[in-house]
This record gives C-alpha cells, sequence and structure tokens, in this order.
C-alpha cells in the first residue's frame, strides 16, 4: 500500500487529468509523477529535490501540500514488500540507466540559470544599460540687421536670407558675410556661444575710373558727363559697345566721343555737356533717363 501515491492518483482520475498534461504544466518529466504515485522513490533525485517536485504536484492537484510530505520518507531507501508494485508490472519496468542521475541535476543548474537570467533581466529593466547616443546639437538665435537693409547675409557659404534676419543656427566659430551691389562685401569671423544681434555697416565701392581725355587740344566732338549726386550710370556706344556702367560718386567727371547713349537712375545728379556747351541736367532726382547725344557721322556721296 502506498498512501502518497494512491491520495496523488485519487486526486488527479478525480479531475479528469492525464500524467502528460499535469507534466507538460509543471515542465517536469512523466517519469517523476509516475514514480511519486507509485512510491518508486529510488527512482526520484535527492530528497530535496523530489520533496520540491511533490510539493509543486500536489498543488497543481490543489491538495495541500504539508500532509503529504510528511509522508514522504526522510531517507527513502528500498521499497516496503507491501509496497512494491505487482509482479506483473515489475518485468515491463525498464532497468535504471546509470546515467538517470544526470538528467535531474541538468534540470536543477537549467532552472538556477533561468533564475539568474530573470533577475538579471529585472535589475536591466531597472535600470537600462547605457547607450552611447550623439549629444543634441545646440542652436542659438542670430539676428543680423543690415546699413543699407536688405543686403544678402551669408553663413559658412550658406545664404541665410535678406537683412534685416532672425535665424536658428549651430554653436560654435560661424563665418558671416554680407554682400550689397554698390557696397564693399564684408566679412567675419564670429563664436557664436550665446543668443547674438548684429548690425553690419557696409562702405560704398569705390566707382571704376572713367576714361580721362589724354590729348591736350580740347575736343569739341565729345560728351561730358559731370555728376552732382551719386548716380548710376551707363554708358554704350552706338554699335552696343558698353563704354562704362557703375555708380558714379559726386564730384565725378566722365568724357567720351560723340555719338553715345546714356542711360541713369539718377537723372537730377548727372549734368551734361555737348560739344562744350551746358545743356542743364538730364532730368529730376530719382527720374531714369536715357538719352543718345550727337548724331551718327553721314557718309560724302
Amino acid at each position: 500500500m502506498c498512501e502518497l501515491g494512491d491520495r496523488l492518483r485519487q486526486a488527479r482520475e478525480e479531475q479528469g487529468l492525464e500524467l502528460a498534461q499535469l507534466a507538460e504544466r509543471l515542465k517536469v518529466r512523466r517519469a517523476i509523477l509516475e514514480a511519486l504515485e507509485e512510491c518508486r522513490y529510488d527512482e526520484l533525485p535527492e530528497a530535496p529535490l523530489a520533496r520540491g517536485y511533490l510539493k509543486r504536484y500536489a498543488q497543481a492537484l490543489g491538495l495541500d501540500p504539508k500532509p503529504l510530505l510528511m509522508l514522504y520518507p526522510a531517507s527513502p531507501g528500498p521499497i516496503p514488500t507491501d509496497e512494491r508494485p505487482p509482479p506483473s508490472r515489475i518485468p515491463t519496468r525498464t532497468p535504471r540507466s546509470p546515467w538517470l542521475w544526470v538528467l535531474p541535476v541538468l534540470a536543477l543548474l537549467g532552472a538556477g540559470a533561468f533564475w539568474w537570467y530573470s533577475a538579471r533581466q529585472g535589475r536591466s529593466s531597472e535600470t537600462p544599460p547605457t547607450v552611447a547616443v550623439a549629444p543634441e546639437v545646440k542652436q542659438v538665435v542670430l539676428r543680423v540687421s543690415t546699413e543699407p537693409a536688405g543686403a544678402r547675409v551669408y553663413l559658412d557659404g550658406f545664404l541665410l536670407g535678406n537683412a534685416p534676419i532672425q535665424a536658428p543656427v549651430e554653436v560654435g566659430e560661424r563665418v558671416l558675410r554680407v554682400e550689397a551691389p554698390g557696397y564693399v562685401p564684408k566679412q567675419q569671423t564670429l563664436n557664436l556661444l550665446t543668443d547674438q544681434s548684429l548690425t553690419v555697416r557696409l562702405e560704398v565701392a569705390k566707382p571704376p575710373s572713367p576714361p580721362q581725355n589724354t590729348t591736350s587740344q580740347p575736343n569739341t566732338n565729345t560728351l561730358v558727363l559731370r555728376v552732382e549726386q551719386p548716380s548710376w550710370i551707363r554708358v554704350t556706344s552706338l554699335d552696343g559697345r558698353q563704354l562704362y556702367e557703375g555708380i558714379a560718386p559726386a564730384g565725378a567727371q566722365l568724357t567720351y566721343p560723340l555719338p553715345v547713349d546714356v542711360r541713369t537712375g539718377n537723372a537730377g545728379g548727372v549734368r551734361v555737356i555737348v560739344q562744350g556747351q551746358d545743356r542743364g541736367l538730364m532730368g529730376a532726382v530719382g527720374q531714369v533717363v536715357q538719352r543718345r547725344f550727337g548724331n551718327p557721322p553721314t557718309s560724302n556721296p
């Protein structure tokens, strides 16, 4: 008679459970559950591990494991004669392999490894591993105004826009360049660590020197442009050659042989002298005027 095994078997059969189901649920070999139900203690691993299997098996069946643990022998020895299986079952039993003890040991080691891995994963979830992340690029605000207004603003060769302008830029040493037509470009290096506001003043570019009359004798077939106010002027010959183009400062005097075409963006700032005669200003201040002075030469018949 095996009271321990009978209680386990009876509870399992009352619930309609198979040993294979419970072995899968408990993640143990079916042979261990069979040995518990048949009280074959010599086929079970060492007592602490076997008692652990018994406790889990009882709990899976809804039984109180304490009374059953009291029935488990403290030092399992040979099974008493009255508790041995019926003789008819003895021939069918497979001889015990000398390596059978290795499997429980491996199972124990596997359980320990699983516990260690789970504990490590738990610590990892609490303290995530340090991952190398590229530092966030810090930016500051750059504000640029210019004199004259509307100048083009470049940073490290890239156009930011026309002044006044405000833009977020990366910190560090940056090259600022400001350009405007008719003015000398200005370039400077900025060490941007915090927000900055700048005002850049550009200087007026000097116009190219106009061609000068090299003859000592006065040439009566000439046009003289006397600039009284800064004015943009373009002078071209009748065949389309450009003789001069630029912003002429006040006080400049331009001389060209006739005939020529003259276009100016400030007619009130340019005085015209044709063949030595003062013809007055080309027009009103700020007025755009284009005129031809002198007649094309005529050929003799």
